[in-house]
């Protein structure tokens, strides 16, 4: 049995069913726990609602928030909504039942969209110096690092570490802006940073 759902504070769109969905409803928001334990899925699907231009929100973070609990318990997956968003306007006017249904789908039919739910999270034992700069942290797992400076930018495209470092106040983005850099720390691709760079500025690969 799967389970996707399209969260809201106050109502969820939900589906559920084996290869297609057999049924999709809307639900009251505080009845989500109970209602999947009911049916009790092998798999979860949520749908990752960020801006139509890919950037982070705080709806995004509600849900994320929310999926990482479910997380615990059952296998979970984000997956990309905007594409579903869109087909559903056209259907409905944004009909939360048929906006699961169509992440129900696209679980099955465009799985690239789509993310394991798991904890990012790594302790990275680093010292850094206060900072008088600006500083860039890309894909980097420790969202508790504690670092001084002028500016500190988070760039992650893991949807549930990006929720870590927003819990930590930082604002966050899915994309690298043409912008520089005095100190850049990274957690992956160090070799495409280097033009993110300041004259004399430094970077820190794991």
């Amino acid at each position: 049995m799967i389970v996707a759902v399209d969260y809201g504070e106050r109502k969820c769109g939900v589906a559920f069913g084996e290869i297609l969905p057999q049924k999709s409803l809307v639900i009251p928001t505080k009845n989500l726990k109970e209602f999947i334990r009911k049916l009790k899925p092998d798999k979860i699907i949520f749908g990752l609602p960020l801006s139509m231009s890919g950037k982070y929100t705080q709806q995004t973070f509600k849900t994320i928030a929310v999926a990482f609990k479910f997380s615990k318990e059952y296998e979970t997956y984000l997956c990309d909504e905007r594409l579903t968003t869109k087909i559903g306007e056209r259907i409905s006017k944004k009909d939360d039942a048929v906006s699961a249904a169509l992440i129900f789908q696209s679980f099955f039919e465009n799985s690239s969209v789509c993310e394991k739910v798991t904890d990012p999270r790594k302790k990275v034992d680093l010292t850094l110096e206060k900072v008088t700069g600006e500083v860039l942290l890309y894909e980097f797992p420790d969202p508790s690092l504690n670092i001084e400076a002028r500016e500190v930018d988070v760039v992650t495209k893991n949807p549930v570490l990006a929720y870590f470092y927003s819990k930590n106040g930082y604002f966050v983005e899915r994309e690298l802006r043409e912008k520089k850099y005095d100190l850049i720390i990274s957690g992956k691709n160090c070799e495409e940073l280097n033009k993110y760079l300041k004259e004399n500025g430094r970077l820190v690969c794991l």
